[in-house]
């Protein structure tokens, strides 16, 4: 199937956009302030083949996203949130429910989960929290982390003035989510972050780690793909951000690079530890440039990735670039490529989102495997918060 199937789209999205209204209303905090967001997206896969070098049908899907929240603003310091978001039992990563497959594809699942519960703290510099919650940890990509996965468990920041700028010390300690109703496995991930802004630029800097430890007696971790249930991982996160303006208007200019020092010279044989235990290394580019977040504005993307097998692990990083793993679990390392981003926004609560991702595998995924995986996909998505 061609992608230019998808040139109808954006005629859908602007007809459903000028049906909806912006509600930019100001207001004071209250004890209940209940939020949401919904997502319409049309997603075409084509061009993809798998390590046993069959080439695997294209296909076209509408799919949505639904999260409805209630934050309890219990006093200018203690806050509770719950969040319940669409989405599969099965898959920790993504909250998207196909609704229409063009192809003859399944739907569904229908499924609802919690995937925020959690009570923080704020006092000047300091937030801590304890729940259910994203990580307390800066990226300006998603490649080794994405907000989409929350973990139960604890965390916080602490942020201070330093040499003109600002440093921000986060910690978390919390359980790996295998779907989104059990836990397998415990990680400690932490990070210095340090920003300054000068007088016509700024950038940030920051170093983490992500300590995982699998349990590989756990049953509930047996979902997780290319044996995570019973890998550890210690990953070395480093950051650069550089902002600045160009002609006018802001640009962004960002790298990433991810380096795991756990050794796997004692894994079994053919295992995918052994057959992998040297593609540690992870690294992306990426430009930004154009604002976002105002009526009218326009923002033009491009990342470059490289990230190898087991430089991050992938049962807790992006499933957007390919249609790599199953219906419920992505595995999106191994992989390097490009992806074209331009966004339009509508007014503060609306936007329209357009990704172009071309990937390919870097080794072999297992032993056996005769191809490298490949794959191209294109997103296009209505957004709307309220």
């Amino acid at each position: 199937m061609s992608p230019w199937r998808l040139l109808g789209v954006p005629l859908l999205v602007c007809a459903t956009a000028l049906g909806a209204q912006a509600q930019d209303t100001p207001s004071e905090p209250s004890l209940f302030r209940p939020f949401g967001d919904f997502r319409l997206r049309l997603e075409q896969d084509w061009d993809s083949r798998s390590g046993d070098g069959t080439q695997l049908d294209d296909r076209l899907r509408l799919r949505i996203r639904l999260r409805l929240g209630l934050d309890v603003n219990l006093s200018d310091q203690w806050r509770a949130r719950v969040q319940l978001r669409s989405g599969p039992h099965d898959s920790q990563q993504s909250p998207h429910i196909t609704i229409y497959d063009f192809d003859g594809g399944s739907n569904g699942p229908y499924e609802f989960n919690f995937d925020y519960w959690y009570l923080s703290f704020r006092s000047e510099g300091l937030e801590l929290w304890a729940g259910r919650n994203h990580l307390s940890y800066w990226h300006q990509d998603d490649l080794f982390l994405i907000d989409n996965i929350t973990f139960a468990g604890g965390g916080g920041s602490y942020r201070h003035p330093l040499a003109g700028g600002e440093m921000t010390w986060h910690a978390n300690y919390v359980a790996l989510p295998a779907g989104m109703r059990d836990f397998s496995g415990t990680s400690l991930i932490a990070q210095a972050e340090y920003s300054r802004e000068l007088a016509s630029a700024g950038f940030s800097l920051a170093a983490g780690l992500f300590s995982t430890r699998a349990d590989p007696d756990d049953p509930a971790g047996e979902l997780l793909l290319t044996e995570n249930n019973t890998r550890d991982y210690d990953v070395l996160n480093l950051q650069l951000q550089y902002r600045a303006s160009v002609l006018g208007r802001p640009l962004r200019l960002g790298a990433d690079y991810g380096h795991n020092f756990r050794d796997y010279g004692q894994a079994p044989v053919g295992s995918f530890s052994e057959f992998h235990q040297d593609h540690v290394d992870g690294w992306v580019l990426e430009a930004l440039w154009g604002p976002s977040g105002g009526a009218g504005d326009l923002l033009l993307g491009y990342y470059y990735s490289h990230v190898e097998a087991l430089a991050a692990n992938s049962s807790y990083i992006q499933d957007d670039w390919a249609r790599w793993g199953t219906s419920t679990q992505a595995r999106l390392t191994n992989m390097k490529g490009s992806e074209f981003r331009v966004l339009f926004t509508i007014s503060p609560s609306q936007d329209i989102f357009a990704r172009l991702f071309i990937v390919d595998a870097i080794d072999l995924l297992q032993p056996g495997d005769v191809a490298l995986e490949d794959g191209k996909r294109f997103r296009i998505e209505y957004n709307v918060s309220f």
